[in-house]
């Protein structure tokens, strides 16, 4: 098997010096008498003409400025021009408040449709359009979904589950850019009883695809399609035993040491990463609603205990949260799952976003508050004589504004 990796290259530059620019506005005031205009008036007016022109045709001082403006404001300049559209998009261009927030979430319901559809949940304080209910960014008959997204930028691919080959695109919904990956070579073979595993890195700078040099072995229970970039690195889960996580810069393999496991079954797990933190949850038993989530420490010495968790008073709000039947196997007693933890930019202000029957939650943990943030469309389901909202399967990913450029 053989493990592909995608790296863009994010090139940040960094000034000693705060730079700051001045523009100075004259004030026209009114009078009683009409005056004719002075020579100083019109010497104003030229030499504004002249610095006006000297930006638009210095690139370094116009794209200085367009790294001050607002998300909002670079998105309109883009259509300015073609020259203004390439300072937007050139891959050194990085805004002074590009950053890690989590603007909404995009859901994905598996409906058994064969073009994927998302619901978007917007987390941001601003009301906003989903940018996309469905992706047509390349004309595919077949439909394109979503595979990962990390840091404003989605790991795409068709879906073709008649058609061996199928095609790969790292997509960019704010700015509208994609890229479309090339063809993946054949990785190694599982040898004996054990498997043996390859990675291989894709940089577009350098490309094609070359292997890590790395080859480890690694057991079968590990979830390589289930990875987490944080910290330089991709983490994956693995079913008991140590994790493990590939670092990028030195493109090798390491064990992520993994909390205490409870004799009860797991029922739920969460992993996930939030401005710059790692996230991991496991819930124990089918009637519990307390749980704790942990935080790995930046040098992988272990995990920490961030922050505790009750939705006994979620599921005394929300009743249909408890399940209108007896599971036979004892599992799932509460209808719940974690979409996402969103970290602000203090702990106090981070939270959870749930996911209950057609519906999804926000729960904070600074004061264990909550509220409803979006309605699903509905979905029962009857079993033994019971009719149960049924708490579908959502595979949930994060919208991060970026203009990185693919």
């Amino acid at each position: 098997m053989c493990i592909y990796m995608y790296m863009l290259e994010q090139v940040q530059t960094e000034t000693k010096h705060k730079t700051a620019i001045s523009i100075s506005q004259t004030k026209m005031h009114s009078t009683k008498r009409t005056r004719p205009a002075s020579s100083n008036s019109y010497q104003i007016l030229s030499l504004s003409s002249s610095s006006a022109d000297m930006i638009a045709s210095n690139d370094d001082i116009l794209t200085l400025i367009l790294l001050f403006l607002r998300l909002k404001s670079l998105l309109k300049f883009k259509i300015v021009s073609k020259h203004w559209l390439s300072l937007v998009t050139h891959p050194r261009f990085s805004p002074k408040h590009n950053s890690r927030t989590i603007s909404g979430l995009f859901v994905h319901r598996l409906s058994g449709k064969t073009k994927a559809e998302y619901d978007f949940i917007n987390l941001s304080s601003n009301p906003s359009r989903a940018p996309f209910r469905s992706l047509t960014f390349v004309d595919d008959p077949s439909g394109i979904r979503i595979l990962q997204s990390c840091n404003g930028l989605m790991l795409c691919c068709s879906i073709r589950a008649d058609h061996p080959e199928t095609n790969y695109y790292i997509y960019n919904p704010t700015t509208k850019q994609y890229t479309v990956l090339p063809g993946l070579g054949p990785g190694p073979r599982g040898r004996s009883s054990r498997n043996i595993f390859g990675i291989e890195i894709y940089v577009p700078t350098t490309g094609p695809w070359r292997p890590s040099g790395c080859t480890f072995i690694a057991p079968s229970n590990v979830q390589f399609k289930n990875g987490v970039f944080w910290n330089s690195a991709i983490h994956w889960l693995s079913d008991w035993g140590d994790s493990l996580y590939f670092d990028v810069e030195e493109e090798q393999i390491r064990d992520m040491p993994m909390p205490s496991v409870d004799e009860d079954v797991l029922v739920h797990r969460y992993f996930g990463e939030s401005g710059g933190h790692l996230y991991l949850v496991e819930v124990y038993g089918s009637d519990n609603l307390q749980f704790d989530v942990y935080e790995m420490k930046r040098d992988y010495s272990g995990w920490l205990v961030k922050y505790k968790v009750d939705l006994n008073p979620i599921a005394a709000a929300f009743p249909e949260m408890a399940r209108g039947y007896v599971d036979p196997i004892g599992l799932h007693s509460y209808a719940f799952s974690i979409l996402c933890i969103v970290h602000e930019e203090t702990d106090e202000d981070t939270f959870l976003v749930l996911h209950l029957p057609n519906k999804a939650i926000r729960y904070n943990f600074k004061d264990s508050s909550f509220k409803k943030l979006y309605d699903f469309a509905p979905r029962r389901t009857r079993v033994g004589g019971y009719i149960s909202l049924e708490l579908q399967c959502f595979d949930a990913y994060q919208f991060i504004k970026s203009f990185a450029s693919v």
